[in-house]
């Protein structure tokens, strides 16, 4: 396997004008301009409860929503396009195409095909609900791991469209993952793929634990498919891997951030004995930047994420607010554009870009919505 590993600071060109140098920043974001607002989505005559569309992901073409809704067990399929309810897809609970147990990865695909994770196994769906496919791969022994839960091993799997390879990042509760597990279906072997630049991710966890229950607050690291490249990514720092299945090649990409801070410092606890104090320690580990997830806008062929820092919460847990940023990177990750978003108070948990506008799915009361943010810089 090839690692490779390079530093992209923000991309300064220089230009000679009249025998004299001087630099020029490509800044893309300098002079972006926010505006917002939010859009109903049209459901005809459907009644439904607009709160429980858990699970969704975008379409291959970009222009369709593709969401799970677990009260009646129907893929719901919205137009981004038209704001529009499509069409609500029956899946089945049991029998041959059946759903066993709850859904834990949803994940749309080409050709009209959802792959959905349930209790027992990966499967990939029709939109009539056909289980076209059952993967029937003993995971665990591919990659020697030993799972304390169900969602232990297929953490954040996601699988190659060309359905060759699947992807996660295995780990148990509490504990550090154990790296970017790359599962090989036609061979069905499976190697593990250490991320020590996310060594540190632990050290911004605290977890309370009382008897049998506990409660877990802190960084994560999440793993992603855009454009056919698995990035993983995590909160306390701006480094993220890139990892392609074709070449086995490794990379990890670092930036030199010039508003903010390029990872988390600092030490806390991980173990606390109350959750008032689990959340006092939560409080400090929010000041710090957090890295949010990757979106490709391919109107204009750069990648996005939010980040956030001071992140507050009220006492009663209604109220929450932070710093808001933006950074944008080009088709090679060169760090290209960052700015600080005054008006934003709180960034999308996720979202899909279409036009160049970016859509967050945002329920209104009893219809479905999306708040859309348009960049124009």
């Amino acid at each position: 396997m090839k690692i490779i590993f390079r530093v992209l600071p923000l991309l300064v060109l220089f230009a000679c004008s009249e025998s004299k140098e001087k630099s020029k920043s490509t800044n893309l974001l300098t002079n972006l301009s926010l505006s917002i607002d939010s859009l109903a989505v049209d459901s005809g005559e459907e009644i439904f409860v607009p709160d429980m569309l858990f699970f969704q992901d975008l379409s291959p073409d970009g222009e369709r929503v593709f969401a799970f809704y677990e009260p009646d067990f129907e893929v719901f399929e919205i137009s981004l396009k038209e704001m529009k309810l499509i069409q609500r897809h029956p899946f089945q609970r049991e029998g041959p195409d059946g759903i066993k147990g709850w859904v834990s990865i949803f994940q749309a695909l080409p050709e009209n095909q959802i792959m959905i994770y349930d209790q027992v196994s990966p499967n990939i769906f029709s939109l009539d609900g056909t289980k076209v496919k059952t993967y029937e791969l003993d995971f665990a022994k591919m990659i020697d791991f030993e799972p304390d839960s169900p969602f232990s091993l297929p953490n954040n799997m996601q699988i190659s469209k060309d359905l060759n390879y699947f992807f996660s990042l295995p780990a148990e509760f509490g504990k550090p993952i154990l790296g970017l597990a790359v599962f090989d279906v036609q061979k069905e072997t499976g190697k593990v793929y250490k991320l020590p630049a996310f060594d540190l991710v632990s050290g911004f966890q605290v977890i309370f634990q009382q008897g049998n229950m506990a409660s877990f607050f802190g960084d994560g690291v999440r793993l992603q498919l855009i454009n056919d490249q698995v990035l993983i990514f995590c909160n306390s720092t701006a480094q993220i891997y890139r990892y392609d299945s074709k070449q086995d090649s490794l990379e990890l990409i670092a930036f030199e951030h010039q508003l903010v801070e390029n990872q988390k410092t600092g030490t806390f606890p991980t173990e606390v004995d109350s959750r008032e104090r689990q959340q006092e320690v939560a409080n400090q580990i929010r000041q710090q930047i957090s890295f949010e997830k990757i979106y490709w806008d391919d109107s204009r062929n750069l990648y996005f994420r939010f980040g956030t820092k001071n992140y507050q919460v009220s006492p009663d847990g209604k109220e929450r607010k932070a710093d808001c940023y933006l950074f944008a990177y080009d088709e090679e990750f060169q760090l290209v554009g960052e700015k600080f978003l005054p008006d934003l108070t709180r960034v999308p948990y996720f979202g899909y870009f279409m036009n160049g506008d970016f859509y967050s799915y945002w329920p209104m009361g009893d219809e479905a919505g999306f708040v859309r943010f348009q960049f124009n810089f």
